[in-house]
This record gives structure tokens, sequence and C-alpha cells, in this order.
């Protein structure tokens, strides 16, 4: 029914136009030919469409009782004038069928503003002036059109007052109209086009209506009256179009501004017509009201360029710095790549800073972040453009000299960069790392350049110098770690995971006590990885608890065969930062262990010290849980982390592992050889058994065998071996001799 009720509009139309064609067509007055009431009882058609869609309900419901209360009043207002009114000598002022008619205007004019209300979103103060700048517009050209209307009306008051009510109700419906297209335009959807395009056939038959009725030329039953019906049809199908507002990109497309461009054009043309010849006075007003409208439009608009504009630049500039931003460095930068000057783009950031910004707070972070900004800006020449990317991150796009090199260009700004700093009253050395990027001949964009100097500046923190060129090599270790991401929740699925075992040695008796459990991925295209390629990507994409879990399943799985063959050994298994967020970590331990059938000694679990000093006190929980098992805690790589001697004192350790870098310096620095044996020695004293890792050669194993070490690790014994290796390799060294 919805869609077939504006097809109904449209026929009617059909019969409105046929029952004039017939009037004009067989003559006679309109009182006797039955085609004027035709054409007349017609209009009962799109009266009925208007009551049927108010009973559809919805936001148009109140405009299309509006619309239909105004066709009935219209069809009343022609039969009353069509059987009465014209055949009076005298008839009265105002006559039932000019009540009728106005009726009409009032209740299309409630239409109007129902629709209004309906339409969602409140008006800016530019779309209100656009609105009435429209309205005035539109009430200046129909007021000159009808000046010979408004000029000739004469006669009693109440002739007076009837006389003008027409032209003023049609100036209203314009004036309206116009400042509804103006105001919302495509904003208000289709329906207003519609509207304004049925209004506009009705109200230009009304003024052609009231030119003829002043030069005494009016004749009833002609065309005019197929235009008054056309329009009104029209008007009735705008209620039935699809309620689907059409979106602007732009918020206001720039046709909107045609109406209040043509409005003073109109204004403008009605003063100059008046300085010629003689208007009404009603005519002049609305012109010169419609100008001064125009005057207040063009201070808003000014005012919103003004806004825009100070909000342009907010965009593109750093509210902490005041320097320009990421947006700035690609809007500006460009257009500054533009030019022919070789261009380098420096990505600098400081090192420490969050650990700086902890322990002095936000605020003193915030103005060392200010004085570094003063110290960069003033190493900034001509067209070269520095801006804050965020956080503790600086770009700065300079042109190079003939022959200069970006890294040294990016040391001396470092240089002077990293002078000393008073934040506070507390003195600070602040140092930083760059990644340098250059256009070269290729004609790379901000976004390429960026990238690049990103890679370069990530390479130079992981790094001993502190400013790193871009390098291609760095783009395909870039792609193998975004494949490696790619590819670790297959690998997990699948357990493309394995185990490597490395022995560990008694001192004093020589035997294998057991073995250190080291992961590496079986990658079925790139080969076998070791732990630095994958582990760090694994940790940070929160997969080491299921790893974790893969690896304890293994080796538990493996030292149970082995134990039913006669090895008694145990197996060592590394736990990350994230393992001991696990609250049900030990009991899945203890439940492997069982269903394997293996003693609790067997597994001995190794942390390092930057994981117990991530969390001591949730370290120290799940400690007590896991030494309340029965398991050995071992610290592994000890003396590389922080070196705090209070968890040694207070988390439940067993054993030290004296990190390989001091191992393997023991015999030729002094340093080193004091550190393993106060290590030693600090273990004992806690009744602490010592690993030492890094046994390479003879000299090693008798320098920590003759500090006191109890047990050792090395390639000087076996490198990490695969379980089936591993097994023969422990079943054909009984012992290891351990000469003096």
């Amino acid at each position: 029914m919805v869609r077939a009720l504006p097809l109904l509009g449209f026929l009617a139309l059909i019969a409105n136009v046929a029952a004039f064609a017939a009037v004009l067509a067989f003559g006679g007055d309109a009182a006797s030919n039955p085609s004027w009431w035709l054409a007349i009882l017609v209009m009962l058609a799109p009266t009925a469409a208007c009551f049927a869609r108010a009973a559809l309900g919805g936001p148009r419901r109140a405009a299309a009782i509006w619309l239909g209360v105004g066709m009935l009043a219209w069809t009343a207002g022609g039969v009353i004038y069509v059987q009465w009114t014209q055949f009076q000598a005298d008839p009265p002022v105002p006559s039932p069928a000019d009540l009728c008619y106005l009726g009409f205007y009032v209740c299309v004019l409630g239409a109007i503003v129902s629709l209004v209300r309906g339409d969602h979103g409140a008006p800016s103060r530019s779309l209100w002036l656009d609105g009435a700048l429209g309205a005035a517009g539109g009430a200046t050209a129909l007021a000159a059109v009808l000046s010979p209307v408004l000029s000739g009306i004469e006669g009693d008051l109440a002739e007076i007052l009837v006389g003008a009510s027409y032209p003023v109700a049609d100036l209203l419906l314009v004036a309206t109209v116009c400042g509804v297209l103006a105001a919302r335009g495509a904003r208000g959807g289709s329906i207003w086009f519609w509207l304004a395009g049925g209004l506009a056939i009705f109200c230009a038959a009304d003024v052609v209506y009231a030119l003829q009725v002043t030069s005494d030329a009016f004749v009833v039953g002609t065309v005019l009256n197929g235009l008054w019906a056309l329009g009104l049809t029209v008007v009735v199908l705008a209620v039935w179009r699809p309620q689907r507002p059409r979106a602007v990109k732009s918020g206001r497309s720039a046709a909107i501004l045609a109406i209040p461009m043509t409005a003073t054009a109109t204004a403008v043309v009605v003063l100059v017509i008046a300085s010629f010849s003689q208007l009404p006075g009603v005519v002049v007003a609305l012109a010169t009201f419609t100008l001064a409208l125009a005057a207040a439009r063009t201070f808003v608009g000014f005012q919103q360029v003004q806004r825009l504009s100070d909000a342009h630049r907010q965009s593109i500039t750093d509210e902490l710095t005041g320097l320009g931003n990421r947006r700035g460095l690609f809007e500006l930068g460009e257009q500054r790549l533009l030019s022919a000057d070789p261009l380098a783009l420096l990505l600098i950031d400081l090192d420490n800073f969050k650990e700086l910004n902890d322990t002095l707070g936000h605020h003193a972070g915030d103005e060392l972040l200010r004085e570094v900004a003063r110290r960069l800006a003033a190493r900034v020449e001509g067209p070269d453009l520095l801006v804050r990317l965020g956080g503790d991150e600086f770009a700065l796009l300079v042109g190079l000299a003939d022959g200069e090199d970006g890294c040294e260009v990016t040391e001396r700004i470092l240089e002077h960069l990293t002078r000393p700093i008073v934040i506070e009253g507390v003195r600070l050395r602040v140092d930083a790392s760059a990644g340098v990027a250059l256009r070269g001949d290729a004609g790379l964009g901000i976004a390429e350049l960026l990238r690049r100097a990103d890679l370069s500046m990530y390479a130079a923190k992981a790094g001993s110098a502190r400013v790193a060129p871009y390098d291609a090599r760095l783009d395909d270790a870039t792609r193998a770690r975004l494949e490696t991401i790619q590819d670790l929740d297959a690998a997990l699925v699948r357990r493309e995971f394995v185990l490597h075992y490395q022995p560990k040695i008694d001192l004093r008796s020589g035997a294998t006590l057991g073995a250190e459990a080291l992961v590496r991925w079986q990658h079925p295209t790139r080969g076998l990885l070791y732990p630095d390629v994958f582990l760090p990507i694994v940790e940070k994409s929160g997969l080491m608890s299921a790893l974790t879990r893969i690896v304890l399943e293994t080796a538990v799985q493996q030292l149970a065969g082995w134990h039913r063959a006669g090895l008694q050994i145990s197996v060592a298994v590394n736990l990350s930062a994230s393992d001991l967020l696990d609250e049900d970590l030990a009991g899945r331990i203890a439940e492997l262990l069982s269903a394997h059938d293996l003693p609790v000694g067997a597994l001995e679990l190794e942390l390092t010290e930057s994981v117990l000093m991530t969390d001591p006190q949730r370290a120290r929980k799940v400690l007590d849980e896991l030494q309340r098992l029965g398991l050995r805690i071992a610290v592994d790589d000890y003396g590389t982390g922080y070196c705090a001697l209070a968890y040694l004192r207070d988390l439940p350790i067993d054993e030290l592992k004296i990190d390989r870098s001091f191992v393997a310096h023991i015999t030729a620095d002094p340093r080193s050889a004091a550190i393993v044996r106060s290590t030693i020695e600090l273990a004992h004293a806690l009744e602490m058994q010592v690993v030492a890792e890094g046994v390479e050669d003879q000299d090693a194993l008798d320098a920590v065998r003759d500090f006191g070490c109890d047990n050792a690790q090395g390639y000087f014994f076996s490198r990490p071996l695969a379980a089936a290796a591993f097994t023969a390799w422990a079943e054909a060294a009984v012992s290891v001799p351990l000469p003096r």
C-alpha cells in the first residue's frame, strides 16, 4: 500500500488534467459543466492519500493530517465559490469560500512547521541566518512580482484585508519554504525539494490568478485551475517520499548557499528597480531587510572561517610543547618534500623517560619535554620542520648540504640535546636514540620516511650506537618478525615446539645430575628457530602461558621416559614473568607429575632476576606454593639483573646459576673471578647450591671447581641436545672426568 498510494496520487493528477481538458474542449460555464465538478472532486484522492499517510504513523503523521485538512478546506472553498460566491451580486467579504481558501494556507504552514520540528538536529546560528535570508529574499522577489496587486487593493477595510491576505499568504509560503531549503537543504532529504516544487507551482498559479484578477482577465475553468491541482498533488506526494535523508559529506554542500546568494542578488535588483520606478513600501522594506540579513550572514561567515583557521592550526600543533604534531608532519612535511633539496627525517626518542617520569612525576616529565623541544627548536633552520609525535618522540625533517651526512647532523643535535638539564632542582642528563632516513632519489613520502626512521631508531636502541641509519636489512628483520607473529598461534596448536637438553654436571663426582630444558621452534619452512627469535614475541603476544604449558608437558613426559629407562636425572624448566601470574601453576604441575608417576624432586623451575623483581610480592606467593610441593627453585643468569640481595633473603630459592658472562672471563678478568668466588661463598652461606653456566674449557672448569662451585653446565660438557641425542650422550658418559 505504501508504494501504491504515490501512484494513486499520480493517477489523481492525470484525472485532474483530463477534467480540465474536457472543460476547455466542451466549454460552457463552470457551474453546469460536469468536468468542472470532476476536477474539484478528484482532489479528494490526494486528500485521502494524506490521511492514509497519517494512519501509518511516524514523524510525518502530524504533517500529513495538516495537509489533509488543508486539502479538504481547499476543495470546500472551490465548491462554495463555483456554486454560490461567483453568482452573488454583492458577495459577503470575507465569503465562506475565502475562509476555506485562507484556511488552506494556515494548514500548509502547520504542516511545514511539523516537518521542521521532526527534522532532528538543531540548526546552528549560521543556518538560522541562511534560513532567514532565504525567506526574506523569496518574500522580496514575490512581493516585487505582486506589486501591481498590492498597489491595486482598494475598498473598505474588510475588502482590503481579504485582498491583501492572499498575496501575504503566498509571501509566507514562499518565505517559509525558501527559508527551510536554505537552512536544511540536502540534510532534510528529498521531501523538502518535492514540497518546495509543489508549493512553487501552487504559488505561481496564485500569482497568475492575482495578476489576472487585477486586470479583469480571470476566467473560471481554465488551465490555471490545473496548476493548482498539480501543485497540491506534488505536495501530497512529498509526504510519501522515502524517509532517507541524503548524506552530505562535508556537512553542507556548496549548492545550499545558492538560495542565500540568490536572495541577496534579488534584494539588490529590487532596490535598483525601486530607485527608477515606484514600488510599494513593503517591497522596499523587505529588500532592505534582506540586505541587512546578508550583512549579518557575512559577519558570521567571517567568524566561522576564523574559527576554522584556528581549529586547523590547533589540529597540527602539539599542545604541550607548541611544536607541530604528527598530523602537522604529514601535512607540512609533504609540502617540504616538494623541494629538490637533499632531505633527512630524524626520529629522536628519549632513553629511560618513563623511569624519570615515574620517579619525579608527570609535571617534571612535561617540563623536561618542553625543555627538549626548546633545545631541538634552537637547531631548526629555515624550512626545517620539527614536530613532537607523541610521548617522548620527536621528528625533525632537515635539509642536508651537499656531501653532508645525516648521521653526523643527528649526532650534533643529540650532543646539544643531552647536555645536563635542571628540572625542579634536580640535575639530569637525558640520553636519546635516533634513527635517520634519507629521502634519496626514490621520491619517498613522509609515511615511508617515518617508517624507515622508526626502524632505524629501534635498531639504535638495540645496539651500542645512539644513532642508526636506515638499512634495508631492517625490513627483512621486521618482515620475519611479522611472519613469526602470524605463525605463532598455529605453531602452538600443532605443537611445533621441541626441547633440547643441556646436561648439568656434579663437580664433585662428575655425574650427570640433570638437564636444563631449552625450547626450540621446529618451523615448517624456516627450520629450527632459537629462543631469541620468538620468545620476546611470545611474551608480548600474551602466549607465554600456553608455551610454558607445552614445555612443561613435553619435559615431564620425556623425564618420565628417562626414569622408566633407569636414567634417574632431574630436568629444569624456565618460567617467565607471565607464568607467575598463573594462580593454577602449582596445582597444574602437581597433577602433571602425579599423572606420570614422577617424584616432585625430578622437576626444577628456573627464573631470572628480572622475572622475580617484576612483582616481588606475587613472586613470593607463587614460589611459596611451588616450594610447598617440594619443587626446587633456581635463579637463572644470576648477576645480570637487579642484583638486589633482599630477594635472596626473602624468597624461597634453592640454587643460584652464575651467568656465563662472568664464568667465561673467570681466568682472564680478576674482577669476574672475584664476583664468581664471592657469589659462591654468599650462596653457600645462605644454604644454596651454585651452578656455573657457560663453562667452555678446562681452565674455567678448574677455576669454578677450585672456588667450591657445586655444579656446572656449558659447551665443555655438551651443547644442548635433542631428547634422543641426550639419551645416548647420558648413557655413554656415565661420569665426566674432572682432572684438577
